[in-house]
């Protein structure tokens, strides 16, 4: 075991958070965690830690100020990341939760557990947005739903708390093969891979309508490219939950929703995010 590990710290603003995670994504095989304004990847040695420092800054267009590398004593780097990492509750109805605190998380009785480790698909419960979309699925799924469609599904957990609430039939759909490889991974440990269909696909090429219920964790300006599909895709009367919205987004994409055949019924905020539930009119 080495002596050290170190973290790359990236801050990241609401102008250039979109390019830079899509670029944390192409460089390849990093488990990255976004926690106070800020992406961290962590590494054995400095070497790969320099080497994405370079990576990042030859990208002035993104205007990355002032990334960080700081080193730690190393007990073991992957576990002292994974204490790190703690379930997330939501409301007093489901627990979001690693493999590895399968046996700590104290009373369940009448809970929904879900279990996804933190990899190289987003979508864990530690992000705001997934939480506010949990929240909000939370609140307003009856349970009797028959339909789901999880649009850029990642680790598909939504799809998963879908069919956990009670929809007989979901399917999930992500344009990353790796975000599709980790997400038949979560439907297998939860137990949900007979009620999902995964494809790695756009909405734009997949077959099925008439969903009752649309998911839709992803940034403002694919909501915005997407709404005819989004539109073509759920039920009269349908519910759909969107997040990946900045709080001064709210306004313009309400108006966007609106003038597109959706009623906006409720607005809830996590930090800088905000998650809307609207119904198809």
């Amino acid at each position: 075991m080495k002596n050290k590990y170190f973290e790359v710290h990236i801050p990241f603003s609401k102008s250039n958070f979109e390019n830079l995670e899509n670029l944390l994504t192409l460089y390849g095989n990093l488990t990255v965690l976004e926690e106070n304004g800020s992406f961290i990847v962590c590494f054995p040695d400095r070497l790969e830690a320099d080497e994405l420092k370079e990576y990042l800054s030859e990208h002035a267009d993104l205007r990355i100020n002032n990334i960080e590398i700081k080193e730690f004593d190393n007990k073991d780097w992957n576990k002292e990341w994974e204490k790190s990492i703690k379930p997330v509750k939501i409301g007093r109805k489901m627990v979001v939760y690693p493999s590895w605190l399968k046996n700590e998380l104290g009373e369940t009785k009448d809970k929904i557990l879900i279990e996804i480790d933190p990899k190289m698909a987003f979508g864990t419960g530690h992000n705001e947005t997934t939480q506010l979309m949990l929240e909000m699925m939370v609140k307003y799924l009856d349970g009797d739903e028959k339909t789901l469609l999880d649009y850029g599904c990642g680790t598909a957990v939504l799809a998963i708390a879908g069919i956990k609430l009670g929809v007989k039939i979901a399917i999930a759909i992500d344009n990353d093969p790796i975000a599709i490889e980790n997400a038949m991974e979560c439907l297998k440990k939860n137990s949900v891979d007979k009620s999902i269909a995964l494809h790695c696909a756009n909405i734009d090429e997949i077959d099925e309508e008439n969903f009752e219920v649309v998911c839709a964790n992803i940034i403002s300006s694919v909501i915005i490219d997407n709404i005819e599909h989004i539109d073509s895709k759920i039920a009269k009367g349908g519910k759909l939950f969107v997040s990946g919205v900045l709080m001064d987004e709210d306004q313009s994409i309400m108006d966007y929703l609106f003038q597109n055949g959706f009623d906006v019924e409720d607005i809830q905020n996590k930090g800088e995010w905000i998650g809307m539930y609207a119904i198809k009119r």
